[in-house]
């Protein structure tokens, strides 16, 4: 993963980390983007447009012809938490759920969404009753659980702990983001058994009951052909020659170009592309190999950066080319993809996920309405 994209663990909200966010999927809205665009975001690289890099990370590899689905967004004018009551639901059996706990899931909510690429629902009426409905259902679905004897050993329970500790670079810094979320260790640990008790919970006795045939994917395949289309695509790769960044660092600038244009000459005079790459490129995410960036089609890299790439022939090597990354030297390596239309067989693993996963969570929101209708659930918002 390219150095100028990946966001440290420490950054990251804890309350996204360790949401329950299974049921989140079906309740808000999602950017609409697609699988494509997720993969991609996951093998970044400096070519990239709002995130540095999002070209595939694999050289070839056949793009998702899915889209996302968006669902209604919560809407109302936004609201000050204030006025929300000090308890906003209870269960029967006298569980309370605090507006504490309401305000803590919908801020890991909110850092999921934008997460994802999509808009951050404000904090509207609405917006905090989906955010307590899909509490309850979390509540009801891990007491079912519970009833039904699904358990979670401590060793599972340790090792998420240890794996989310270990994405933070010390101690001090993995307790700091706790307190910045109002969360103890403690809240924290109890966060990872209920995630590892509802994923036991639906892996053994709601994932069994769903069916997904080659009829149905077929199906989706034939109703969906506009999902199905891939654009045109460029072979591309790059070094890349990082700059200083800041005040103060023109002649370091003035360096990198220097340093960019001289690679590019030694190119020119029949220099291995790969090599030099290997060798001197400051992406991390693609100098490992020679500098390729995979397949791309447009809207995946910086406008300069797009531009030269989009003007070359094959083989022909771009000008060095000023991003704010660095300085790029740009070769396109085989000719053009031209669109087409991605074959079924391609495409089945992944509308057959799709399908399976949408399937899961419809039963899922179904177990959790049921329970809801018959235990005595009292709202105050």
């Amino acid at each position: 993963m390219s150095e100028y994209s990946q966001k440290p663990a420490h950054r990251m909200p804890i309350l996204r980390l360790l949401s329950l966010s299974f049921l989140l999927l079906g309740l808000f809205a999602c950017s609409g983007g697609t699988e494509a665009e997720e993969d991609a975001a996951a093998s970044p690289s400096p070519a990239a447009q709002t995130q540095p890099g999002a070209a595939p990370g694999t050289p070839g590899a056949a793009p998702s012809p899915l889209g996302g689905a968006p669902g209604a967004p919560p809407s109302g004018p936004p609201i000050d938490p204030a006025q929300l009551p000090a308890v906003v639901a209870k269960l029967q059996g006298g569980q309370e759920i605090k507006k504490e706990e309401l305000l803590n899931e919908a801020k890991g909510i909110q850092a999921q969404l934008a997460a994802r690429g999509g808009q951050a629902p404000p904090p509207s009426q609405d917006f905090y009753r989906r955010v307590l409905d899909t509490i309850i259902a979390q509540r009801l679905l891990l007491a079912e659980a519970r009833a039904q004897g699904v358990t979670v050993s401590d060793a599972d329970v340790k090792t998420q702990v240890d794996g989310l500790r270990s994405r933070f670079p010390d101690a001090a810094t993995f307790e700091k983001a706790l307190a910045s979320q109002g969360m103890t260790e403690a809240r924290m640990t109890q966060e990872l058994r209920n995630q590892l008790l509802l994923r036991q919970y639906i892996e053994s006795k709601v994932l069994p009951q769903v069916q997904v045939t080659d009829a149905q994917a077929k199906a989706f395949y034939d109703q969906n052909q506009d999902k199905m289309k891939q654009p045109e695509q460029r072979r591309l790769r790059h070094i890349l020659v990082a700059k200083p960044q800041g005040p103060g660092t023109e002649a370091g600038v003035q360096q990198a170009r220097t340093k960019a244009e001289g690679l590019r000459a030694r190119i020119e005079k029949g220099e291995d592309f790969a090599q030099l790459a290997t060798a001197n490129s400051d992406d991390p995410g693609s100098k490992d190999r020679g500098g390729d960036l995979g397949w791309l089609p447009r809207g995946k890299t910086v406008p300069a950066f797009e531009q030269a790439a989009w003007a070359l022939q094959v083989n022909q090597l771009s000008p060095v080319v000023e991003s704010q990354f660095g300085f790029h030297v740009i070769q396109m390596t085989e000719p053009p993809r031209p669109e087409s239309v991605v074959p079924f067989e391609l495409a089945r693993e992944q509308i057959q996920n799709r399908l399976r996963q949408q399937a899961t969570q419809d039963a899922v929101k179904a177990r959790a309405d049921a329970l809801r209708a018959q235990a005595k659930v009292e709202t105050f918002i």
